[in-house]
């Protein structure tokens, strides 16, 4: 379970988080019930219940799931069309490592540790539409590696399709490092000699493109539903990767989240 999945997570509770501005400064709190893949590039899925805390402008902060950023630049209106909005500033993300008892393919692998990544993140948008780049360095060692989102998406808002319902949908394209990639797809000679799979080398680049669809269903005026779908596709090299094409592994996979969550306005 990595990075995407705690990205997802904080889109699934904060509507419109990734492309919408939100002027009120709310606390949630809630659950989610998660069917999401052992790994990255595994054909076994595994259902989780999760708690979740987030909040929005406390103290200019804001908690989206596991990451934790403030918008030092917020311009604009981002209301209607033609008009447009920009928040930008330092972000810190929290990332899930892997274990390699999760499958037998990983025999002789070592763990991933946890990572925290340190960078920022730009939001912008631009009419109906939205744009996102979250970015950061992992600095305590879990893959070392360099990460960034880059996203675009729309904000179906509340009475386009029914007073208590918002929809949003976004289209993401992920990029590493070597560091990463090779962490999370590549093979050393000595995981290969222990696992049995080749050996195999990766450089940086763009490793997995995802379609995801966010809705919110407010049941009153604090309590609020939540699902996200997430369809997940492996790119180029990365998807030749031994990991991915091992009897339990997958070159696609699809994350599934049904939360619920009460907010708290200050």
């Amino acid at each position: 379970m990595l990075r995407h999945f705690a990205c997802l997570l904080a889109c699934l509770i904060i509507p419109g988080t990734a492309f919408a501005e939100d002027e009120e400064t709310t606390i949630r709190l809630g659950g989610a019930l998660a069917y999401l893949p052992e790994y990255a590039g595994s054909s076994e899925s595994q259902l989780r219940i999760l708690p979740y805390i987030g909040f929005d402008d406390l103290a200019g902060f804001e908690l989206s799931g596991l990451a934790l950023a403030y918008p030092l630049i917020d311009l604009g209106t981002g209301e209607g069309p033609g008009e447009w909005s920009l928040k930008a500033g330092p972000r810190a993300a929290f990332d899930f490592g892997r274990d390699s008892e999760d499958s037998p393919t990983l025999t002789g692998f070592e763990d991933i540790g946890a990572s925290l990544l340190a960078g920022g993140f730009v939001r912008a948008t631009y009419g109906p539409l939205g744009f996102r780049v979250d970015a950061g360095q992992d600095v305590i060692g879990g893959h070392d590696g360099f990460n960034a989102d880059l996203s675009i998406g729309t904000f179906i808002p509340r009475g386009l399709l029914g007073e208590r319902f918002a929809l949003q949908p976004a289209l993401t394209l992920s990029w590493a490092d070597a560091n990463h990639n090779q962490s999370i797809y590549g093979v050393t000679p000595l995981q290969a000699a222990a696992s049995g799979l080749p050996a195999y080398d990766l450089d940086g680049g763009f490793h997995r493109a995802s379609a995801t669809l966010l809705g919110w269903y407010d049941l009153d005026e604090r309590w609020q539903l939540n699902a996200i779908v997430s369809y997940r596709e492996y790119l180029g090299d990365y998807r030749d990767s031994p990991i991915l094409r091992a009897p339990d592994g997958a070159t696609n996979d699809v994350l599934m989240i049904l939360g619920i969550s009460r907010s708290f306005t200050l």
